[in-house]
């Protein structure tokens, strides 16, 4: 009985060649939006040592898929590598079967093999408790969602709403005359990334930000409609932030998702928000957002009508010998706009 009940599907991982069955699990649990591009480039393409995702495989069928992606880190000052966990995801069919466990498990002792340092990820509330107690990951820090309104809410009676919009409008626009003129540009595949020099981290563990980095994680995104704002020299720039405009998050506007944002000062960071926040309303955006836990940049975007809404929560575990140095309190980690898938 034991063996007519054992589970059908045996973890590995994946290769290239799975991407169709893959990209077909993602359309049952997501629905259509993933292209078989954008999820090779996701999955196979960082070019940071990748690790493939562990997929639980019942013949040709994806049963289930717990996929990371491999990111430079730097550790209390040395450079290690870590990785984003990003999609954990289980076919209707197969569900109450240790899936997710079993395959996460699987990814990290491959990480581990590897000499990976540790996993970090925003876990939703259906996998909270997952990473929480059978992964044995820490829940060190919020990362909040700041939000610049450009508009006045829906709420405000139609009278009030017109003069609050001007406001808004005219303050966002004459918070940027007293910097620096700003270049925007596309963000291409050939897009050539020049960063600012900037300060050295405060937290015991950042994002290693680098060229290469740059150039997969939004010149290579298929799809991807980023656009390139910087500040000063071109050769040696002062300021540089990527974003992009989304369309309508439900009141008919688009608005402006900061990714990155360096600087090679406060006073140059500061200038850069406010030549975004003015393009932004000069384009009839609703909002600017983005999305971070840096202690420094929350304060800055606080100074800079910046209000904090909405928040998910920050969590990590250490692999193999690292266990005991991962970070484990706020502000040991800390992450910005595209640093979270």
């Amino acid at each position: 009985m034991a063996e007519e009940n054992a589970p059908r599907w045996v973890p590995r991982l994946a290769r290239r060649a799975d991407l169709p069955a893959i990209h077909e699990l993602y359309r049952t649990i997501w629905g259509s939006g993933r292209s078989l591009e954008h999820l090779a480039w996701k999955l196979f393409d960082a070019p940071f040592d990748p690790i493939p995702p562990a997929l639980a495989m019942d013949g040709e069928r994806c049963a289930g898929v717990y996929a990371v992606i491999s990111t430079p880190l730097i550790l209390d000052g040395a450079k290690v590598m870590g990785a984003q966990s990003v999609d954990t995801m289980t076919h209707p069919d197969y569900r109450r079967q240790n899936m997710s466990v079993t395959l996460a498990r699987f990814c990290y002792a491959e990480a581990e093999r590897r000499g990976f340092t540790l996993v970090y990820g925003v876990p939703n509330e259906n996998s909270y408790s997952m990473f929480m107690k059978r992964l044995d990951w820490r829940h060190i820090d919020e990362v909040v969602r700041h939000v610049r309104p450009l508009c006045a809410p829906k709420r405000v009676p139609g009278l009030l709403a017109g003069p609050l919009d001007l406001a808004l409008a005219l303050h966002a626009r004459g918070a940027a005359l007293f910097g620096a003129r700003a270049r925007v540009v596309p963000v291409r595949p050939e897009t050539r990334f020049v960063l600012p020099e900037t300060p050295s981290p405060t937290a015991r563990c950042v994002v290693d930000k680098s060229d290469p980095w740059f150039a997969w994680r939004y010149g290579a995104e298929p799809g991807g409609r980023y656009e390139m704002l910087t500040l000063g020299p071109a050769e040696r720039p002062d300021a540089l932030v990527i974003f992009d405009q989304i369309e309508d998050e439900g009141d008919g506007r688009s608005h402006i998702r900061v990714s990155e944002w360096l600087a090679t000062s406060p006073r140059a960071r500061a200038t850069a928000l406010r030549a975004v926040v003015a393009l932004a309303s000069r384009r009839g955006c609703g909002s600017v957002f983005l999305f971070t836990n840096e202690p420094q940049a929350g304060a800055l975007l606080k100074r800079n009508l910046f209000f904090a809404r909405d928040t998910m929560p920050l969590c990590l575990g250490g692999l193999g010998a690292f266990k005991a140095r991962e970070p484990d309190r706020a502000g040991a980690l800390v992450v910005l706009g595209g640093d979270k898938d």
